[in-house]
Formats: C-alpha cells, structure tokens, sequence
C-alpha cells in the first residue's frame, strides 16, 4: 500500500495476480495459438495451403509439418517480439528508450511505472497480433479440409486487425496514453 502522494507499487490496472491486462491477453493468446497449432497437427490432412493469394487460391501446397512448424516458429518468435522489449528496458541505457514524453517518463519516480504501461501495451499488441495469426491459421486448415470462406472475409478481418493496431498505436503515441497528469511537475516540484 502507499502512503498519500507517494508512489503506489500497485498498477491501477492491474490484477490481482500482479499481470495487467496486456500481459493477461498476450497469455491467453498465446494459449490458444499453442492450442490452434497443436489441434492443427493432429487434424489436417498431410499436404496443406503452402501459399494462398489475394483472391484466395491456392497456389503452393506445403506438408502439415512444414505448417505446423512455421506456425510453431512464428508463433514463438511474436512471443518474444512482444516480450523481449520489455525485459530490455529493465537493462538498456534510458538513453536509448524512445516514448512520448520521455523527459517524464524516464525520471527514477516514474520509470516502474512507465515499463508497467509499455508491458501492458506490449501485450496488447502481441494478443491482437496473435489472435489475427491464429484467424490465418484457422483459414488454411479450413482450406487444406475443403471449407473454404468467402475471400472478402479475410480482408475484413485483415482490414480491422490493421485499423485496430494503427488506432492503439496514435492513442498510444498522439493521446492520452502516455501524457503526463496535468499536475505533474507539481508533484515533481515538492
């Protein structure tokens, strides 16, 4: 607990577990991707969609271990994409970390909280990531079984995974975010 005024070790958004809510999604994605891909390698058909193009046809067959494993691979890779940056901050000169409002967020006051919300926003973008890699996943063991969707449905899906990162990344970065409280170089000042 903390004492008024001061630093709370407690993210406001956190759980009860001590993970916020990026990091609990970016878990839970990456549960149900490693679900996706092992269900995959035991159910698809020996040769799969190696390559499918704008229009959804099929042009290069793979073997369902060639996808298994780049799925496996790429799967574990985004992981560490969303993670690794994370566990960097806590070792890396603050001179090389680049956030909006860096004078403020770099200060020792500020800094636990600043890799809190860069976890949290980290793993939000790496759940978002994976959910729509899962959905790609999901569409060429539909193909490789002869259910194919109607092409318009992954560019919808496609177009709203794209909006929605570039719509987190210009709060992130252009809103509120990352702004300091209105009342922080008061607080600084004291």
């Amino acid at each position: 607990m903390s004492h008024p005024g001061g630093p709370s070790s407690a993210h406001p958004g956190a759980a009860p577990s001590g993970l916020s809510g990026g990091r609990i999604a970016l878990l839970a994605a990456s549960v149900a991707y490693a679900i996706l891909v092992l269900w995959q390698a035991f159910t698809l058909p020996e040769t799969v969609p190696g390559h499918m193009d704008a229009a959804g046809n099929i042009t290069r067959w793979a073997s369902r271990t060639e996808h298994v494993l780049l799925a496996a691979g790429v799967g574990v890779l985004m992981v560490a994409v969303f993670l690794l940056p994370t566990m960097l901050t806590k070792r890396m000169p603050l001179s090389m970390v680049n956030l909006p409002h860096k004078e403020y967020w770099t200060r020792p006051e500020n800094w636990p909280a600043a890799q809190r919300r860069l976890r949290d926003d980290l793993g939000w973008m790496g759940a978002a990531t994976l959910a729509f890699m899962g959905f790609v996943m999901a569409q060429v063991g539909g193909a490789a079984n002869g259910e194919t969707q109607p092409v318009w449905v992954f560019w919808v899906v496609t177009g709203v995974f794209l909006v929605g990162v570039l719509a987190y990344s210009a709060w992130m970065s252009l809103g509120s975010r990352w702004r300091p409280p209105a009342d922080a170089e008061s607080r600084v000042s004291r």
